[in-house]
């Protein structure tokens, strides 16, 4: 019995490009975002999905809404699947943390598996509700297709699991907005097939 998991980053937001740290905050996707997810929403509409999970935060909720629509599916909405809890840092630019927080910043871009932000959330807390969550929605769909809508760091901690990579890759893993990762489960083997892949974006 195979199960496929598709994990899906959520479509571009301002920030992403701009470099401000969002975090936990409730920003939507800009217009660039939204063209990038209703590509991604055709190329996944021949697919059998059978449910759609997405994290609570706005920028993923309308991202999963638009490719559950052609589905009518309902999202079922998971909350370990929410970005890292960034604390002090949300809402900052890059050169802002770089500026304050000096020598964590420099051990969050080399790796950042032993970082935990400060007032925020570890990296390896992250991994923990991010494997959890792929569990679950592993073990309530066994034989379909399922979609997880999340975060840049919710993906590649799922990712560094299944292939049996400590998080220390974390910097190693590049995950583009819109997406598309693939994994497949095979009597409880689960395999990567498809990584960061974009090739929807380039319609």
């Amino acid at each position: 019995m195979t199960t496929d998991i598709l994990l899906v980053r959520h479509g571009q937001t301002e920030s992403n490009i701009t470099g401000y740290y969002m975090g936990w905050s409730e920003e939507d996707l800009d217009d660039t975002g939204l063209a990038q997810v209703r590509s991604l929403s055709a190329r996944l509409s021949r697919l059998p999905i059978a449910a759609i999970y997405t994290s609570p935060l706005r920028r993923t909720y309308t991202t999963a809404t638009i490719i559950a629509e052609p589905h009518r599916l309902p999202l079922i909405v998971m909350d370990d699947l929410i970005e890292i809890k960034l604390g002090d840092w949300q809402g900052l630019h890059m050169n802002e943390i770089k500026r304050e927080w000096p020598e964590l910043w420099r051990q969050s871009r080399v790796d950042p598996s032993v970082v935990t932000m400060p007032n925020g959330e570890s990296f390896s807390q992250v991994g923990e509700r991010a494997v959890r969550a792929f569990n679950a929605a592993a073990a309530a769909n066994e034989g379909k297709q399922v979609v997880i809508v999340t975060h840049d760091a919710v993906v590649r901690m799922i990712a560094a699991h299944v292939i049996g990579a400590p998080s220390s890759i974390y910097r190693k893993i590049e995950i583009a907005n819109a997406s598309l990762s693939i994994l497949r489960i095979n009597n409880a083997n689960a395999r990567l097939i498809t990584l960061n892949d974009t090739a929807h974006l380039a319609c």
